[in-house]
Parts: structure tokens; C-alpha cells; sequence
């Protein structure tokens, strides 16, 4: 049985809209697995320094606010709230910090800036918290237990609150 070019066109038509409403959703329900939309620099790499917290020893965190202020405190907040924003390994943890920081406010995406120049936002999506410098240094990623709530409190937070 032979096809006609007429079918053959039709099905690639509905193949062809498959794969939009396959990347729509795609994009609607895993918006976390889509890369930055920032073009930025390059993560800075590990120098060795002797020390976690020292300023040398900032594994992708230092210069231009690619992460944590230092290798230290992306530990500490890995341990911290790893677990609870589904983060495997500090890689990742550090790669979904950076993605909500880098993503466009609007939407889901709820953003203010307190008094003391920190960015705050919040995805309704995910329920996730970043706060991070003027110059993108990560101070805080997590999942607050009182979710937007918490993003809405920060507006009246005072100098030095994460």
C-alpha cells in the first residue's frame, strides 16, 4: 500500500506540531532544566587557596558574582538547605541558585530589592528563595517554610539579613 505525498505531508504536520506542544510543556514544567538566559562570563575555577572561606578558594563563586562569596559558604548552604530545593550534589545546588538569580523577574518570578541594595526573588513555581549583591554574589538559596510570605517579609529586612 503505497502513501499519497498528501498524507505523508499531513503526518509531518502533526509530527511537527508534537514536538511544539512537547517543547511548551517542556518549558512550563522544567523550567529549572533550561540553561541561564543571561550570557555571562565564564565560572571562574578553583585556585586551591588553603582555606574554604578564604578568598582564593572560591570554586565557580568568585569575581563577578558567579555564586557563593566562597567555597565555605556554598558548603554550608548546600548542607543546609540541599535537601529541601531537591539539589543532588553542591554542583547543582550552585547551578539552581544561579538559574533563579538569572532569570528575568515577571511571571512566576517575583523580585524586590531591600534597602541595603540585596536582590531578593522568588519562583511561585518552585517555591525557592534566592538573595543575592549587587554584583551577583549568592548570599541565600532555599525553600522558606512560609514561601511567598517569606519573599514579602524581606522588603522591610534590615542591612546584613540574608
Amino acid at each position: 500500500m503505497s502513501r499519497s505525498p498528501l498524507g505523508a505531508f499531513r503526518a509531518m504536520r502533526v509530527l511537527a506540531a508534537l514536538v511544539v506542544v512537547l517543547a511548551v510543556l517542556a518549558r512550563l514544567l522544567l523550567p529549572h532544566a533550561l540553561p541561564p538566559r543571561r550570557p555571562g562570563p565564564a565560572p571562574a575555577a578553583t585556585t586551591g587557596a588553603s582555606t574554604p572561606d578564604a578568598p582564593g578558594a572560591q570554586a565557580a563563586t568568585a569575581g563577578t558574582g558567579a555564586g557563593f562569596r566562597s567555597a565555605g559558604r556554598l558548603h554550608e548552604h548546600f548542607e543546609k538547605h540541599g535537601r529541601d530545593v531537591g539539589a543532588a550534589s553542591e554542583e547543582e545546588y550552585l547551578r539552581m541558585a544561579r538559574r533563579l538569580r538569572d532569570r528575568p523577574a515577571g511571571g512566576d518570578v517575583l523580585e524586590l530589592v531591600r534597602g541595603d541594595g540585596v536582590t531578593c526573588r522568588f519562583d511561585r513555581a518552585s517555591a525557592c528563595f534566592i538573595a543575592f549583591e549587587r554584583d551577583g554574589t549568592i548570599r541565600t538559596f532555599f525553600r522558606p517554610n512560609d514561601g511567598e510570605a517569606y519573599f514579602r517579609r524581606q522588603a522591610t529586612r534590615s542591612a546584613g539579613a540574608p
